[in-house]
């Protein structure tokens, strides 16, 4: 698995608001055991079935779970695959970030301020 690069941290939006929500937090974490219908989640997540059903449209359209279809019902897993990417990608974009040179006489802006005469607000 190669980490996609991710030119800014926005790119990153649908990944990081998987977890913004506690439901879907709770169902990623519910799914960590394995593959689930919606019936087996409803119960231990105490949400109803359209709520879970909500969130897991949401999760499935930010690409981190997969579907498998059994007669009439639909389980859901996470796509190994694109959760691990995302979250490579992310790293590298954070090291890259933290490594990036900064220009030769750059300065803060409130170290810019302060020479001007400027005082900063804190």
């Amino acid at each position: 698995m190669t980490p996609t690069d991710h030119s800014t941290i926005a790119e990153l939006t649908p990944f990081f608001k998987a977890f913004c929500n506690s439901t879907r937090a709770q169902i990623v974490e519910f799914l960590l055991g394995g593959e689930r219908c919606v019936c087996e989640m409803t119960g231990p997540l105490d949400v109803s079935q359209p709520l879970v059903s909500h969130h897991l449209a949401l999760l499935r359209e930010a690409g981190l779970l997969s579907t498998r279809d059994e007669g009439a019902r639909t389980y859901y897993s996470i796509n190994w695959e694109r959760f691990d990417a995302d979250l490579a990608g992310f790293l590298a974009f954070l090291e890259r970030a933290r490594n990036a040179p900064r220009p030769v006489g750059a300065a803060s802006a409130c170290a810019t301020k302060q020479k001007r005469g400027v005082r900063a607000a804190s």
